[in-house]
């Protein structure tokens, strides 16, 4: 018998020799993906030829940035998902894909723009791709690399006339860096909620079944309302964080003050003091620029007193005068006070507080006041401040009402009390990656009285429909986490099998999905949504409403 020339003819030098060989790959290669994750710019590497002509060429690699940009886990990366799933529609794919035919005919280069497709947000950024196809000596195409940045980043780095103002490139620098942040808060608060998750199933269940215990069932439910206002907490980062554009509309200040100070203040030696009148109008605004101004005034009260205290927010009706009152036009409006009790600021730097790159904070670039001033400025409003030395600091904002609004009904603490159980019948296909929320639901879902079969992954959920819908017992409900590691993600999954079942019941699950999505993903075909971290008796009331909304044909 002849041995195989590859083991048994190496000798042990050659053998040493190519493990030493190995590792010096490896090494080189660490450093390659240490250098390219310092990018600011998205780098990904796709494949030469698209292995599938649905999702496209195929990610081999991907930095940091580009994963922060995508929404994606930067630890995970994009890799194994196609360009298509990165763009945001059909247009902006075909658009892509001639940029890649045109790199490979004019020399190696193109450059396009095309919108980049949140995973997380599934909010589209427009952002220009720079193709460049990479040939061997041979000429042979070995892959494509391209680099992704926002358009707005890009264009404003490549224009030689007129040059911008150091105060432009600051505020732009600072934009960038506040969407790559957005996107890490968001991955943040999405794991954060998937650790809640079974926590919060299995104790909302509990609750319910020691009720005969009232000393027991009382101390679960303190526990229960703090898993509660973590949970409200988490929500609001989301919605934060989020980078989708809002219109001017009738806003709740109340509730959203309550909301901001609560997230701004989490954490601080500060207690803030929130309150406001109780016909308080609305207001017109841009929910999420007033939120973003009312973190940055608290959060510089907040700083102004290190040693901890007190601060007062309060929203009041406020009416101008037929006479007018500086830009404010006559009629009436609303005014949110801030008001800190620390070191204050010198008479001589009030002037010069809303101005370009002011700042008396040593790591401060000063963009903070004056990015609040524009948007109130662009609201309509108007920003005022007074300030005493070692007395404190008052901000105050004033934004016009909404007509016919007012007797605002008084704020009452979030319901503490869990959802209350459902039990029913029929088979759950539960489709997500953390394992203890899958469990604890696979074990609230028998307990109910439903057959529930369980995977962590798109591949295994949709072999698994498809073989029982052969079989003739396909699921009732399939609850479909939005955010599977590897291979292909909720939506993607669910698009299979809607497409193998049109008639598939698919309920999305997500930590990351706010009111304002939903509807997105209710005409992408899915039948609900169950926002995590879910409570059992939301998870049994959503399962049983949704097995029973319909039947088949």
């Amino acid at each position: 018998m002849t041995s195989s020339p590859s083991t048994s003819s190496a000798t042990p030098a050659a053998i040493a020799e190519l493990e030493q060989g190995l590792e010096h790959l490896k090494v080189a290669n660490y450093y390659l993906r240490v250098a390219l994750d310092q990018v600011n710019d998205g780098v990904v590497i796709v494949e030469s030829t698209a292995s599938d002509p649905r999702s496209g060429h195929k990610v081999l690699f991907s930095n940091a940035a580009a994963a922060m940009m995508a929404g994606a886990d930067p630890e995970a990366g994009l890799r194994g998902l196609g360009l298509n799933d990165l763009v945001a529609g059909d247009s902006d794919a075909t658009t892509l894909r001639e940029s890649l035919r045109l790199a490979v005919e004019n020399g190696g280069c193109h450059e396009c723009e095309c919108h980049l497709q949140s995973l997380r947000t599934q909010t589209p950024v427009l952002s220009k791709w720079r193709v460049r196809a990479v040939f061997n000596s041979l000429r042979k195409l070995l892959n494509f690399t391209i680099l992704i940045s926002p358009s707005q980043v890009a264009a404003s780095s490549t224009k030689s006339e007129p040059k911008p103002a150091a105060d432009d490139l600051d505020a732009q620098s600072v934009q960038l860096r506040k969407e790559n942040l957005a996107a890490l808060a968001q991955g943040i608060a999405h794991d954060v909620n998937n650790l809640l998750g079974p926590v919060t199933m299995r104790l909302s269940a509990l609750i319910q079944q020691v009720q005969e215990h009232p000393a027991l069932a009382q101390e679960l439910q303190l526990v229960f309302a703090g898993l509660k206002r973590a949970k409200q907490f988490t929500s609001q980062v989301v919605t934060a964080s989020k980078a989708s554009p809002r219109k001017q509309e009738p806003t709740d200040i109340a509730a959203l003050i309550r909301d901001t100070v609560e997230f701004a203040g989490a954490g601080s030696n500060v207690q803030v003091c929130v309150s406001s009148d109780d016909n308080l109008r609305h207001a017109i605004a841009n929910p999420v620029k007033l939120s973003q101004v009312l973190q940055n005034l608290v959060m510089n009260g907040i700083q102004a007193m290190p040693h901890g205290g007190y601060m007062d927010v309060q929203a009041q009706n406020h009416l101008v005068s037929a006479q007018g009152e500086g830009v404010l036009k006559p009629g009436p409006h609303v005014r949110i006070v801030v008001r800190d009790r620390g070191c204050g600021i010198a008479k001589e730097n009030l002037e010069r507080l809303f101005r370009e790159s002011f700042t008396t904070k040593a790591d401060g670039n000063g963009i903070g006041l004056t990015t609040c001033k524009r948007f109130i400025d662009e609201m309509g409003g108007d920003i005022r401040v007074s300030s005493t030395p070692n007395i404190g600091t008052e901000f105050s904002v004033y934004l016009p009402a909404a007509e016919g609004s007012g007797g605002t009904r008084l704020l009452k603490p979030a319901d503490t009390a869990p959802v209350p159980l459902q039990s029913g019948s029929g088979k759950v296909l539960i489709v997500d990656d953390e394992d203890d929320l899958r469990k604890v639901a696979h074990m609230i879902l028998t307990r109910s009285g439903y057959e529930v079969v369980q995977c962590d992954n798109g591949q295994d959920a949709v072999r698994i429909y498809q073989s029982l819908f052969r079989t003739g017992t396909p699921p009732d409900v399939v609850l479909m986490d939005l955010t599977l590691r590897g291979g292909m993600n909720g939506t993607e999954t669910a698009s299979e099998i809607l497409q193998f079942d049109p008639d598939a019941r698919i309920v999305c699950t997500s930590g990351s999905v706010t009111e304002e999505v939903q509807m997105v993903f209710l005409e992408r075909g899915f039948v609900g949504v169950l926002p995590k971290p879910y409570e059992a008796g939301e998870l049994t009331q959503v399962v049983h409403r949704v097995a029973t909304m319909m039947k088949r044909h």
